[in-house]
C-alpha cells in the first residue's frame, strides 16, 4: 500500500491528464517543469500540502502526561531505561518554548546521570535552565548540571553554573542553605583553577578524495568509471568519502529510532527541534549547526510530509545543502532577459566543469536517466519537485529568509527551484546509497516468543550495555540514511563487485575484496548481487532502476551456481536435489512444493509445528519444547541442505527464542552452540564475512559463550575449531560499523568472553 502522496499522485496523472504535457523526447528538468506548471496542477499540490494535518499536539497535556508516567515510574524504582523512554516521549511532545518542555529536559537529567550519560545530561539541565523552568526550582538543576561537570572532568563547564548560581545568591529573596554556600565555593574554586583556554572546536574532517592508486576514465561505452593505477591488494582502502547530503530512513511500522541528522551518529539521546518534534540530533550543538538546512524542513515535520516523499526528501535536502553555493548565481540567471535560455545555459556549464561550485558542483554534474525512465516515473518525479518548490515558497520562510521578495512566487524562481529539485531526484535514484549500520532495537518493540521478557531488561539497569546473552536482541542490521556521495557514485556496477563499502556516520570508505590488477575498472554493486538474486531477477531490476543491461562476467555467463546452493533442497524419496526459492513466508502459508525429479510432495510440516510451540515457563514444558524444536530442526536440516538460505532463517528464529535459556543444561548448550555455528557458516557463504548479516549472526555465539562463562564461573570458554575461526572473522568484521557500536559490542565480548590462549585477547582490537 503506497502513502499519502502516492494515491494523490496516482489519482493526479490520470484525472489531469498529466501525460500530455510531458515532451515526445526527454530534454531537461526545467522543460518538464514549465510544461507541468499550470494553475490547475499548482492548485491541486498547493491544496494537497494545505490538506495534510499538522501532527505536532496541541498544549502541553500530551507532554505532562509522559512526564508524569515517567516520575510514577522512576518513584516505583522501575527501570531506568524505562523511565528514559517516558521522559523522550514527553520531550518530543511538548511545544516550543514551553514549561513542559523545560520540565522534561530536567527530569531526563536525572536519569541520565544514572546512566552515566553525563555530557547528554548536562545539556538537558541547560535546555531546562534557557528554557521556562519555575524559578523557584533551578537552584537543584545547577547543582545536577555541575554533578555532571565534574564527573566529565571539565572545569571550563563550571563557569556559566558558577554565574547562576552566583545571581541566585545575590537574590535577597533567595537563601543558600550552609552546605549549597559551601558547594558554590568548591564550584567556584575549581572554575578558578581551571586552565583559561579556549578550545577551538574542530570539525568532522570531510574527507572527499579518491586515492592515488585510482583514477577516473570516461569512454563512450562506460561513461565515468573507476580505473586502478596500481595493484590493489585485498583489504587496501581505495577510497574515502563524507556524504554531501543525507536524509534518515524513515521505518514504514513507525518505529523509533534515534540517529543524527547532523553527524549521522546513530543509536543517540534525542535532542529534537523543539518546533517539529520530528527532526533528531545528538547534541544541542548539532541541532545548532543543522538549523542552516532544517528551517526549511521544519514544517514538513509538523506535516509529516518527509515520511510520505521517499527519495525525494533527499532531493529538496541536497538543494538545500546546496543552494547557498548558487544563490547569487540563480538570481543572476532569474533577472536574464531570456531566462530558460539562461538557466539551461548555466546548467550545462556546471555540467560540462565550467563551473565549479565544490562538493555541490559534484552532484550537480551527476547523471540522471529521465530519458530512458518510464513516462510515469518521469512524472512521478516532476510532480514531487514541482510540490516541494510550492512548499518552500508558500510553507517556509525560504523567500524572505534568502532576502527573496514575496513576489517573485509568481515568476520563474519556483520553476528554477522545482527543476533542480527534479534533477537531484533523477541523479539519487540512480546514485543514492543506503547507509547501513546496527541500529539499537525499539523500546516499543515486540520480540516472538519472549513476550514475557521485558524489552527495558534487555540493557543493564545503570548503563547501555547488554544483558549477558541478551546481545542479539539489543542490536539489528537496518538501513539508517540515505546519502549521495557524488566521487564514489562514479564507481560502475557488477553483481560480482571487488570492493565493499564501510560506513563511519556520513563518510564511506571502500576497501578491496580481492586483488584488482592495474588498468582494471573498479566495480560496486549497486544491490542486485550474484549470490543473492538470479541472473533473470537482477537484470530486470537493474533495468528498472538504473535504466541500464548489465554485461558484468555473472550476467554474461548465465550461471547462477551460488544461488542454487542457497536454496538448495533435498526430496526425502528420491534423494535428489533441486533448488528452489523457499521464502519463510511461503512456509509459513503452508503451500505444499513438489520434487522437480519425482513430483514427490516435500516435507514442509516442520516448521507450521514449531511455529505452533509458545514459550512456557515451566521448565519441565520448556524442556519438552526444546527437544521438540531439535527434533523438528532435524527434519529441517534433511529438507533444507547445505546453505540453504531459508535454513539459515529457521535457525536464526531458533536461536533467537532460545539463545537466553542456553545454560538450562549442556544438551541445552552444546545443541545451541552447534546452531550457532551452523547459522555464522550459512550467512558468511551468503553475505561474506564482512558483512553487517554475519556480525548480527555471531552475535549468538557471543551470547552463548557470555552465559556459559558466568554459569561455570567465569572459567574461560573452551572454543571448538570452528567457532575459533568465527571469533578471527567476527574480530575483522566489527571493524567496519561504527566507533560507537563497536566499543559497546566489544566491551560486551570482553567483559564475558575470555580468551583461550591460543587466542589473545589483545586481537579483540580492530585494525582501522
Amino acid at each position: 500500500m503506497g502513502s499519502a502522496w502516492d494515491t494523490f499522485i496516482e489519482r493526479a496523472i490520470l484525472e489531469l491528464e498529466l501525460h500530455q504535457y510531458l515532451p515526445a523526447r526527454f530534454n531537461d528538468e526545467l522543460g518538464v517543469i514549465t510544461r507541468l506548471s499550470n494553475d490547475t496542477s499548482r492548485s491541486e499540490l498547493r491544496e494537497w500540502l494545505r490538506r495534510l494535518p499538522n501532527i505536532r499536539p496541541d498544549g502541553e497535556a500530551l507532554s505532562d502526561k509522559h512526564r508524569t508516567n515517567g516520575n510514577v515510574m522512576f518513584k516505583g524504582k522501575s527501570s531506568n531505561h524505562l523511565v528514559l523512554q517516558a521522559y523522550n516521549r514527553a520531550i518530543f511532545a511538548a511545544p516550543c518554548a514551553s514549561r513542559a518542555l523545560a520540565l522534561g529536559h530536567a527530569n531526563r537529567a536525572i536519569v541520565l546521570i544514572r546512566l552515566g550519560r553525563y555530557r547528554e545530561a548536562y545539556e538537558d539541565c541547560q535546555l531546562a535552565l534557557d528554557g521556562d523552568y519555575p524559578e523557584e526550582k533551578r537552584l537543584k538543576v545547577y547543582f545536577r548540571q555541575a554533578e555532571c561537570a565534574e564527573s566529565m572532568n571539565d572545569p571550563s563547564k563550571l563557569g556559566p553554573i558558577v554565574d547562576g548560581l552566583s545571581k541566585l545568591q545575590a537574590d535577597p529573596s533567595r537563601i543558600l542553605s550552609k552546605g549549597e554556600r559551601e558547594k558554590l565555593q568548591t564550584l567556584q574554586a575549581k572554575y578558578d583553577a581551571a586552565e583559561k583556554r579556549t578550545v577551538e572546536e574542530t570539525a568532522t574532517p570531510s574527507y572527499s578524495n579518491f586515492l592515488a592508486a585510482v583514477k577516473i576514465c570516461v569512454t563512450p561505452t562506460k561513461g565515468r568509471h573507476a580505473i586502478a593505477q596500481e595493484t590493489l591488494h585485498t583489504d587496501h582502502i581505495i577510497s574515502r568519502e563524507t556524504a554531501v547530503s543525507f536524509v534518515p530512513v524513515y521505518d514504514p511500522n513507525g518505529r523509533t529510532s534515534y540517529h543524527c541528522q547532523k553527524c549521522a551518529r546513530v543509536n543517540v539521546i534525542p535532542f529534537p527541534c523543539s518546533s517539529c518534534g520530528g527532526a533528531c540530533y545528538c547534541s544541542i550543538q548539532c541541532r545548532a549547526d543543522h538549523r542552516q538546512v532544517h528551517r526549511f524542513e521544519c514544517a514538513g515535520y509538523q506535516k509529516r510530509l518527509w515520511y510520505f516523499i521517499g527519495i525525494a526528501h533527499l532531493g529538496i535536502r541536497s538543494f538545500l545543502d546546496g543552494f547557498d553555493t548558487i544563490r547569487s548565481e540563480l538570481l543572476k540567471v532569474s533577472a536574464a532577459s531570456c531566462v530558460e535560455w539562461s538557466l539551461r545555459k548555466w546548467l550545462g556549464a556546471i555540467t560540462s566543469g565550467g563551473k565549479d561550485y565544490g562538493q555541490y558542483g559534484k552532484v550537480l554534474r551527476l547523471v540522471t536517466n529521465f530519458h530512458k525512465m518510464d513516462p510515469d516515473d518521469v512524472l512521478r518525479y516532476a510532480m514531487a519537485a514541482l510540490m516541494l518548490s510550492i512548499y518552500l515558497m508558500e510553507f517556509t520562510p525560504f523567500l524572505s529568509e534568502h532576502g527573496f521578495p514575496q513576489e517573485v512566487t509568481g515568476g520563474h524562481l519556483p520553476n528554477y527551484c522545482a527543476a533542480l529539485i527534479m534533477r537531484h531526484i533523477g541523479q539519487l535514484v540512480c546514485n543514492g546509497h543506503a547507509i547501513s549500520e546496527l541500529s539499537a532495537t525499539s523500546p516499543c518493540a515486540s520480540y516472538s516468543d519472549a513476550a514475557r521478557l521485558e524489552p527495558f531488561d534487555l540493557l543493564q539497569e545503570d548503563s547501555f550495555h547488554p544483558q549477558v546473552g541478551l546481545l542479539h536482541l539489543c542490536f539489528s542490521s537496518a538501513r539508517i540514511f540515505t546519502a549521495i556521495y557524488p566521487q564514489i557514485s562514479m564507481f560502475n556496477h557488477a553483481c560480482n563487485p571487488n570492493i565493499r563499502n564501510h560506513f563511519d556516520r556520513s563518510t564511506l570508505m571502500v576497501y578491496a575484496t580481492r586483488l584488482i590488477a592495474p588498468d582494471s575498472e573498479v566495480v560496486n554493486c549497486y544491490g542486485p548481487h550474484y549470490k543473492l538474486m538470479s541472473r533473470e531477477m537482477r537484470l530486470m531490476h537493474l533495468k528498472q532502476q538504473y535504466c541500464f543491461d548489465c554485461t558484468c562476467d555473472r550476467c554474461q555467463s548465465g550461471v547462477d551456481t551460488f544461488l542454487t546452493m542457497h536454496n538448495a533442497i533435498r526430496c526425502s524419496r528420491c534423494w535428489q536435489q533441486f533448488s528452489l526459492e523457499l521464502s519463510m513466508e511461503h512456509l509459513q502459508d503452508g503451500k505444499s512444493i513438489y520434487c522437480a525429479h519425482c513430483s514427490a510432495e516435500i516435507d514442509t510440516d516442520w516448521y507450521g509445528n514449531i511455529l505452533q510451540i509458545t514459550m512456557n515457563d515451566d521448565p519441565h514444558h520448556l524442556d519438552n519444547d526444546f527437544r521438540r524444536v531439535v527434533t523438528l530442526y532435524a527434519r529441517c536440516a534433511q529438507t533444507l541442505v547445505g546453505s540453504n538460505q531459508t535454513r539459515a532463517d529457521v535457525l536464526e528464529a531458533i536461536l533467537h527464542r532460545y539463545t537466553r535459556h542456553a545454560v538450562r543444561s549442556d544438551f541445552w548448550h552444546s545443541t545451541l552452540r552447534k546452531y550457532a555455528i551452523e547459522l555464522a557458516s550459512i550467512r558468511r557463504e551468503q553475505y561474506n564475512c564482512m558483512s553487517l548479516e554475519y556480525l548480527t549472526g555471531c552475535f549468538y555465539l557471543l551470547d552463548l559463550w557470555a552465559l556459559l562463562y558466568l554459569c561455570n564461573g567465569s572459567e574461560p570458554v573452551q572454543l571448538k575449531k570452528e567457532e575459533k575461526a568465527a571469533l578471527k572473522d567476527f574480530r575483522a568484521a566489527i571493524g567496519m560499523i561504527g566507533v560507537e557500536n563497536r566499543l559497546l559490542i566489544l566491551e560486551y565480548a570482553e567483559r564475558f568472553v575470555i580468551l583461550d590462549e591460543e587466542t589473545p585477547e589483545e586481537e579483540w582490537i580492530p585494525v582501522e
